[in-house]
């Protein structure tokens, strides 16, 4: 491959990775922060506060997992 296709490869990538974890952040945050809720019977601001780590990092892990698998060929 030329040099110009693998950085339009990499662009591609980059931009599907973007998208998956702008996907999956929120989702995982308010998914994660309602199970907190159900569970510990906390309040709304507690729970999130509770989960805004742990769904950060799920978020960002699955999103860009689901932007990289959606690239490849």
């Amino acid at each position: 491959m030329s040099e110009a296709a693998d950085e339009h490869e990499d662009v591609r990538m980059g931009m599907a990775v973007a998208k998956g974890v702008g996907l999956g952040l929120p989702i995982a945050l308010v998914a994660l922060t309602l199970v907190v809720k159900l569970i510990t019977g906390q309040d709304l601001p507690d729970s999130f506060a509770t989960s805004v780590i742990p769904g950060t990092l799920l978020g960002v892990f699955f999103g860009g997992f689901a932007g990289m698998v959606k690239t490849m060929d």
